[in-house]
């Protein structure tokens, strides 16, 4: 009888690390629900989401041309994504000089946002230590989850086009 008691205790045990590990990792995936933005602008991710869907794209580095492209990219059809309800948060590694350098070059109108020490990158998977972030386009539910992401981009391989078919904004009415 012992014997199936301490089977029972060892699985409850087991059963609960689980639990709570999962209820802290999916913590941990969240966006942050309060941020500021590179002008020192509060973001309030429930009250951005509030009746836009929000879409967070990730920046290698500032000095990336293949990420800069890609804002520039989205920046042409943001006429398209306004269509369906679309705004932007610009996620970027590095000093806020850089990223503001990289938001005037781009004309990228949406909040750009400094991940010091890579943190954010790190809840999603995405952080290449020690200065980068994995490129991704990353639409975010209201609590900061994510909907849908397609990580990655290259010289011939733009995510505005993925994101553009997954949405089918051009059929919104």
């Amino acid at each position: 009888m012992r014997n199936v008691s301490d089977r029972v205790f060892y699985h409850l045990i087991i059963f609960i690390i689980f639990f709570f590990h999962g209820l802290y990792a999916g913590e941990n995936k969240l966006f942050p629900k309060n941020i500021y933005d590179i002008d020192d602008n509060k973001i309030v991710i429930s009250e951005l989401s509030n009746n836009k869907t929000v879409c967070l794209i990730t920046i290698k580095s500032v000095s990336c041309p293949v990420c800069t492209e890609q804002l520039i990219r989205f920046r042409e059809r943001q006429k398209e994504f306004n269509k369906c309800n679309l705004t932007f948060l610009v996620l970027a590694p590095g000093g806020k000089d850089g990223i503001k350098e990289l938001k005037k070059r781009t004309g990228f109108p949406f909040p750009f946002i400094q991940d010091k020490n890579l943190k954010i990158a790190e809840r999603f998977d995405l952080a290449v230590p020690p200065f980068e972030i994995m490129p991704a386009v990353i639409l975010l539910e209201k609590d900061g989850s994510i909907r849908w992401s397609k990580p990655g981009r290259g010289p011939d391989y733009f995510s505005d086009q993925a994101l553009s078919d997954y949405l089918d904004c051009v059929n919104w009415i």
